[in-house]
């Protein structure tokens, strides 16, 4: 990072300490300049910064200036394109994003809803329309793009939510019915996987597509078509999808969920 930004590593070491990561421990500062070289993105500019976590540590957040930095430098990035759904009433309900990719056939088309979204603080309730536009962005460019190991502001306050959970409670683990982590994976108490079934993020994933109507091969055929899942028709099973790539698309279901009714012809 210092030879990227022209700086003695000694000071710069000491500015991000008592700057942009303070109170950040040296592995702590380690793991985000890792991620900052990563994706090309500077502290300084607050595109990248340390959000703590209430048990302890932090998280790499990505502000909106540096997931739309990371979205239009890749090589493959194509374009963007958002559409707005309102009531008849005009009042907002979702935001779709549309990325086209110069290596695939097909676009990705990412939909997030304002009720699932909204927080109640003032950027939300004064500008909601540009606070889902960016929100839709930074998960759209997510999946298009496979970035992996950031969060937006919203997405940390969840991990931390779920983090602050599995501290307070009881030494053992928490149940796949937790209700903190079906928040953050955006699951309805309904389609969480019930006690005694497979645990895991595969799990939970399998959970939502097959209550939802869709198989697996659909899921895979769209995921390669997509990208979103890489060779995904030569996987036999929900456990050879990555974990990693689970979280993702469990993150964005709205987007998921659509892209899979459109591959079912429905």
């Amino acid at each position: 990072m210092a030879s990227r930004l022209s700086v003695e590593p000694a000071k710069l070491l000491d500015t991000l300490k008592s700057t942009v990561f303070k109170n950040a421990t040296n592995e702590e500062l380690l793991a985000l300049v890792v991620v900052s070289n990563e994706y090309g993105l500077s502290p300084f500019l607050k595109e990248i910064y340390a959000f703590p976590a209430k048990g302890g540590g932090i998280v790499p957040i990505v502000s909106i200036d540096g997931w739309n930095k990371m979205l239009i430098r890749h090589p493959e990035f194509d374009g963007i394109q958002f559409e707005f759904s309102e009531t008849p009433e005009g009042e907002l309900v979702s935001c779709t994003a549309t990325v086209h990719m110069k290596n695939r056939s097909h676009p990705v088309v990412i939909t997030e809803y304002l009720n699932e979204c909204k927080r109640n603080t003032d950027p939300w309730n004064n500008m909601p329309h540009r606070m889902l536009r960016n929100r839709t962005l930074c998960q759209v460019a997510r999946i298009a793009c496979g970035f992996s190991g950031v969060y937006d502001e919203d997405e940390a306050a969840s991990i931390v939510t779920v983090d602050a959970a599995i501290v307070t409670s009881a030494p053992k683990p928490a149940p796949a019915t937790d209700t903190a982590a079906e928040s953050a994976a955006g699951l309805a108490p309904s389609e969480v996987i019930k006690p005694g079934a497979a645990s895991g993020p595969q799990a939970e994933l399998e959970n939502l597509v097959t209550n939802s109507g869709y198989k697996l091969d659909t899921l895979l055929k769209w995921g390669e078509d997509t990208g979103n899942i890489p060779d995904g028709t030569s996987l036999t099973g929900w456990a050879d999808i990555p974990a990693d790539i689970c979280k993702r698309l469990l993150r964005a279901k709205a987007g998921l969920l659509s892209g899979l009714k459109q591959a079912a012809g429905l």
